[in-house]
């Protein structure tokens, strides 16, 4: 198991990094802009949100960096568990956000439509909704990057945009409420949001919690392993299956039985044919340990 940055996985995983910073930065130029020009000062303040959410996307690189150092002298397995601690790191943020926008709306510290004309207003009102578009068109592209390389810090990254469409949303709502006399029903808005968003951030701190505690990602999966061995010619039973979660990928160990009366090459060649079929059949199996046993 090497994995390096210039696979296509890792390629494709780094260029999520870079596409998310980029929209961060040009979303937070924009918005600290049009909010100073427009007089509104949420949407200065979600500018400022989506600049210190650089933080997560440094964050996010360096533990995509990390994970794909491969195997070395005091890390035998790799470093593939980066992913799952910069996921909870990533969710730790997503939370004290949400906790943020929830305290803010309770306590009247995130008012919002302070626009000094309609235009301002209405520009105000367009970069917001410009923004929830982007960052949830972001979040899409984020979880379909995650979902196909079970990547934990890329499924952080789909809900820290997510979180951020979700607040956009509310800035629209404090820019438009306060000239509608809304801003009780604003409140309640904001603070179930919040409160949303600190679920999201919880989700991505359990995700990785799982994978630092081995927890298995498939309890089927097992089932499956088992079935994959027993196909092979020679395999009389397997004996034992433990799956071990690194980051993105797995480690297998598995102990067989076989003839008594073979020979150890000929025990030797079925156990590599065993983890020959498992890591053909499942992508996320990386590594197989197989211990023969005599039937």
């Amino acid at each position: 198991m090497k994995p390096t940055s210039g696979t296509p996985h890792a390629q494709l995983a780094l260029g999520v990094h870079h596409l998310n910073a980029a929209v961060n930065l040009g979303l937070a130029a924009a918005k600290i802009a049009v909010g100073l020009a427009a007089g509104s000062p949420s949407l200065v303040a979600h500018g400022v949100e989506n600049a210190a959410d650089l933080l997560s996307n440094v964050l996010a690189w360096v533990g995509q960096r990390i994970a794909l150092r491969p195997p070395d002298e005091d890390h035998h397995y790799g470093h593939g568990n980066a992913e799952a601690l910069t996921a909870v790191g990533i969710g730790v943020i997503i939370l004290v956000g949400g906790l943020g926008v929830a305290f803010g709306a309770a306590t009247g510290r995130m008012a919002g439509g302070d626009a000094e004309s309609p235009q301002g207003l209405a520009l105000a009102l367009a970069v917001a909704a410009l923004s929830a578009i982007a960052c949830e068109a972001l979040a899409r592209y984020d979880a379909r990057a995650a979902a196909a390389l079970s990547s934990p810090i890329l499924k952080a990254l789909a809900r820290d945009k997510r979180s951020d469409a979700l607040t956009s949303l509310i800035v629209m709502a404090g820019i438009s409420g306060t000239y509608l006399g809304l801003d009780l029903a604003e409140t309640v808005i904001a603070v179930g949001v919040g409160l949303w968003i600190c679920a999201i951030g919880g989700r991505s701190i359990s995700e990785g919690l799982d994978i630092l505690m081995d927890r298995v990602p498939d309890i089927a999966l097992r089932e499956q392993l088992r079935a994959s061995a027993c196909a092979v010619a020679g395999v009389e039973a397997v004996d034992e299956v433990r799956i071990h979660p690194l980051g993105t990928v797995c480690r297998v160990e598995m102990e067989i039985s076989v003839a008594g009366g073979l020979s150890v090459s000929e025990g030797h060649h079925i156990a590599h044919e065993v983890e020959d079929s498992i890591t053909r059949s499942h992508g996320r199996i990386v590594q197989v340990a197989v211990h023969v046993n005599p039937a």
